[in-house]
C-alpha cells in the first residue's frame, strides 16, 4: 500500500519551468519598480508642496509686516526726495539729510532767507521796528503755495512736472529730467521703501538686503530711526551726528553702533554683541527673496502740493504702495531637492491710514 500511495504522489508532483520563474521574477520587478517610482514622487510632490507652503507663508507674513507698517505711516516724501539729489550733483547725501528741501519746493521763504514777513527798507514813516505800519517786503512773505515754484527749465514756464519728490535737478536754473509720469528719466518703482510716522519723529527704512553673504540670499529687513527736534520747533529734523554714525539714533530694538549698515553680514561678529547692526530681518532665514519692489503713487505730498490738479499727474490722493515680492527657498532647505525650485509671488497695494501733513519745512538754507 506504501509504494502504491508513494507512487501516486511522484505522478502527481511538478516543478516550476525556467520560463515560469523568469516570468515571475519579471513581474515582480516590474510591481517593485512601480511602487518604488510611486513612493519617491509622492515624497518629491510631498516636500515640494511642504516647501511651497513654508515659503508661502513665510511671504505671507513679510507682506503682512510691510502692509502694516505702510498703513500706520506715510511715504516718506522728504527721503525720497534726499534720493533724488543723491543722483545729482551731490553725491553720498547721508540718511535723513536735507530733510525739509522737498517741502521748501512749496513753501517760499522769500528773500531774505530769514521765515516771516519783513518791512521794506525804507519804510515811510522812519525805523520799521519802532513803525508797526510800515510796507511788508513782498519779497520776504511766506509762500505756502501748494504748488511747486521751480521755474528752471529751458521754456522758463514754471511747469508741475519739471521737479517732483522723485526726480528734480540739484541747482536751480539748471537743464531738468523729463519728470512727466512714464518718461524714460524718471520712474515710481523703488527697490527701498521710506516711510515716517505721522508724528514725524521716526523714519522707517525698509528694503531687500543680503542675509547669507556665503549664498547671496536676501531677506526683507528693515531700519527705524528716531529724529531730534534741536530748536524746539515741533518738527524733528535731524537724523544723524553730521557724519555716518547713526549710533544716537536708532530706534529702541535696532543697533547701529558703526554707522548705518545696509547689508546684514556686516560687523556680525562686532563689539555690540548683536547678530545683525542696522537692518534686521523681518523673515526667517529659510526664505530667500529674489524680488521686492515698491510702486509709490503719487509723486508727490498730496498735503503739500494741494494746488497741483493736474488729473494726468494723479496728485490728488492718498499716498499708497503697491508692494511686488517673489520668494524661494533658501539654500539650506533646497539639500537632497530635485526639481525645479519652487518660487511663490505676491503682489498688494496698501493705502496709507495717516491723513495729517507731516510737518517738514526748514527754510531754505538747508538745500543745497
Amino acid at each position: 500500500m506504501k509504494r502504491f500511495f508513494t507512487t501516486i504522489w511522484k505522478k502527481h508532483k511538478k516543478g516550476f519551468t525556467l520560463a515560469e520563474v523568469v516570468i515571475a521574477s519579471s513581474v515582480f520587478v516590474v510591481v517593485s519598480l512601480i511602487g518604488v517610482t510611486v513612493f519617491v514622487d509622492v515624497m518629491r510632490i510631498q516636500r515640494r508642496v511642504t516647501l511651497e507652503n513654508a515659503i508661502y507663508e513665510d511671504a505671507r507674513f513679510m507682506m503682512e509686516r510691510i502692509s502694516r507698517e505702510i498703513r500706520y505711516n506715510t511715504v516718506d516724501y522728504e527721503e525720497y526726495y534726499r534720493d533724488a539729489l543723491d543722483q545729482g550733483s551731490v553725491s553720498d547725501i547721508l540718511h535723513g539729510e536735507h530733510f525739509g528741501c522737498y517741502a521748501q519746493r512749496f513753501y517760499n521763504p522769500g528773500n531774505p532767507v530769514a521765515i516771516g514777513a519783513e518791512c521794506s527798507a525804507n519804510p515811510p514813516g522812519g525805523d520799521p521796528l519802532l513803525n508797526p505800519g510800515c510796507v511788508i517786503n513782498k519779497n520776504s512773505l511766506d509762500v505756502n503755495s501748494g504748488q511747486n515754484p521751480y521755474a528752471g527749465n529751458n521754456s522758463g514756464l514754471a511747469v508741475s512736472t519739471d521737479a517732483n519728490a522723485f526726480c528734480d535737478e540739484v541747482e536751480i536754473g539748471a537743464p531738468f529730467n523729463d519728470c512727466s509720469l512714464g518718461s524714460a528719466d524718471f520712474t515710481l518703482q523703488r527697490d527701498e521703501l521710506y516711510l515716517i510716522n505721522p508724528e514725524g519723529d521716526q523714519k522707517t527704512y525698509m528694503g531687500r538686503k543680503l542675509a547669507n553673504s556665503g549664498t547671496s540670499e536676501y531677506s526683507v529687513a528693515l531700519l527705524k530711526l528716531d529724529g531730534q527736534d534741536v530748536d524746539n520747533d515741533g518738527i524733528f529734523e535731524i537724523w544723524h551726528d553730521g557724519t555716518t554714525d547713526y549710533e544716537d539714533f536708532c530706534a529702541e530694538g535696532y543697533d547701529c553702533p558703526s554707522g548705518l549698515v545696509t547689508n546684514l553680514t556686516d560687523n556680525l561678529a562686532g563689539t555690540s554683541g548683536g547678530l545683525y547692526e542696522g537692518f534686521v530681518p523681518i523673515m526667517p532665514l529659510r526664505t530667500h527673496v529674489t524680488d521686492l519692489q515698491f510702486m509709490i503713487s503719487p509723486a508727490e505730498d498730496p498735503r503739500k502740493a494741494f494746488a497741483e490738479t493736474n488729473p494726468a499727474e494723479g496728485i490728488q490722493q492718498q499716498p499708497h504702495v503697491t508692494v511686488l515680492m517673489t520668494v524661494e527657498p533658501a539654500q539650506s532647505e533646497l539639500v537632497g531637492f530635485a526639481g525645479n525650485v519652487p518660487t511663490v509671488t505676491l503682489q498688494s497695494t496698501i493705502t496709507s491710514r495717516v491723513y495729517n501733513e507731516v510737518k517738514s519745512y526748514l527754510g531754505k538754507d538747508v538745500c543745497p
